[in-house]
């Protein structure tokens, strides 16, 4: 087959026509916000490069194996119907791959999910997914022939940041020719499985205790729906503030994004709202055990109720640690059906009995790793805040939250970003909220 640079492939997938049927429970917990945004929903794609492989591999060889991998996998199949809010795998789709010419001498690319900082990653993910199209976009990288890298590009309504990493496996090993290893639940089976009776059952107490403890709470803003407004977003990079979480992690026994989540809601009260009294967590479910291989989107959002300040002794280690314990339940009750759960908090807040519910927090870090033995960098940390900045980087015109906070990493950086309505949290007031947060990090780890 003959290569130029820019081509594109259509690759057709055939299976058997499932459906209409319902939402996954995950799927549904994204479905009000990708409607909402429609041509904006670009901003939710997942995307990231695989590189690094093994030589050899033909640009028709890769095509002819990256076929028959998503052909057997129902999702790569899926359409959705905005008007009965239902999914059909048809019996054929095509998935267009674009095919570019590299340079030789590209280095290769070692970024993490989610990235936009690949050119090419950044292209395909640069457009929202029609609802009626293929929930995927790949594309090859090739020098003379030879592939040197796939770029992938989801959406996410149908997939979540935690199926990048079995994922990954799949497609890197259907390129490089290997057994395919565990495909992991399809997600037609998921949905039969989440419409079980059982499950269904336990969807329905997990919602009742959702109901229960909101009601219960101080009544507040509610559930917020997708709406147009005005969204700054601002960041703080910070490598003292990854030195920092990671000290207090070991010392305390608890995750990095337990001790953000602590040092974060702690500085909310301070700067925003004395008597928050709720956050919402993403959580990814990732770890169900009919879940460990699917590809597919399985997030929700799980409320964590959050305790008040102990006033003696260590107050940050005893309400971090009781915090972590509580998110640690929060996680295991987050598996509920993601609509009927916004239809009964959607109607509570419209009775004004809904606690507040527009405080968000999403751990979106690819690699949880990556700042271990930081801990090391302690008598440094004073002169690694020199390197820190606090930056609003821009507006959105649409939201759902008063505060989104997204932990991420960059190598041993921190990176923080939170989306704030400015009509509740100006810029000037987030950017303040970040420096202190950064400096309560470091006060409590250096410690003695």
């Amino acid at each position: 087959m003959a290569v130029v640079d820019s081509e594109s492939h259509s690759l057709s997938l055939r299976g058997a026509e499932q459906g209409p049927m319902p939402l996954t429970w995950g799927q549904g917990n994204m479905w009000d916000s990708m409607t909402a945004l429609g041509p904006s929903s670009d901003r939710l794609n997942v995307s990231w490069p695989i590189s690094s492989l093994k030589d050899g591999i033909s640009v028709a060889e890769a095509l002819d194996r990256l076929r028959g991998l998503l052909s057997s996998l129902d999702i790569f199949r899926a359409s959705f119907d905005t008007e009965r809010v239902r999914q059909t795998f048809q019996d054929e789709a095509r998935i267009e791959v674009r095919v570019t010419e590299a340079q030789a001498d590209a280095a290769p690319v070692r970024h993490g999910y989610n990235t936009r900082k690949d050119p090419a990653c950044a292209e395909l993910a640069s457009r929202a997914f029609g609802m009626d199209e293929p929930q995927i976009r790949l594309g090859l990288q090739h020098v003379g022939g030879i592939v040197t890298q796939i770029n992938v590009a989801m959406s996410h309504l149908a997939f979540d940041g935690s199926a990048c990493r079995p994922l990954d496996r799949l497609l890197r090993d259907a390129v490089e020719g290997r057994e395919t290893r565990a495909l992991g639940m399809q997600t037609a089976d998921l949905v039969g499985y989440e419409q079980s009776a059982d499950q269904v059952r336990r969807s329905d107490a997990v919602i009742d205790g959702w109901l229960a403890s909101s009601s219960k709470l101080p009544s507040g803003r509610g559930l917020m729906a997708m709406a147009p407004g005005a969204f700054s977003v601002t960041i703080l990079r910070s490598r003292a503030a990854a030195v920092a979480v990671e000290a207090l992690a070991l010392r305390h026994g608890v995750s990095a994004s337990g001790v953000v989540v602590s040092a974060l809601t702690r500085t909310l009260r301070q700067h925003v709202d004395s008597e928050l009294s709720a956050l919402l967590l993403v959580c990814n479910n990732r770890s169900h055990p009919k879940l460990t291989h699917f590809v597919g989107q399985t997030i929700g959002n799980g409320l964590l109720v959050l305790p008040s300040e102990n006033r003696g002794g260590d107050r940050f280690a005893e309400y971090t640690k009781n915090l972590y314990a509580r998110t640690i339940t929060t996680y295991s009750r987050s598996r509920y059906d993601c609509l009927k759960w916004r239809d009964a908090l959607t109607d509570l807040t419209a009775k004004g009995l809904a606690t507040d519910l527009s405080y968000y927090f999403n751990d979106v870090r690819s690699d949880r790793g990556v700042w271990a033995g930081l801990e090391s960098g302690l008598p440094d940390l004073k002169a690694l805040l020199e390197e820190s900045s606090i930056t609003t980087v821009g507006r959105r015109d649409m939201g759902d939250a008063t505060l989104f906070a997204d932990l991420g990493s960059d190598g041993e950086e921190l990176i923080l970003q939170v989306v704030c309505d400015d009509t509740r949290i100006a810029p000037a007031t987030a950017a303040s909220a970040l420096a202190t947060l950064e400096d309560v990090l470091v006060t409590e780890s250096l410690k003695a």
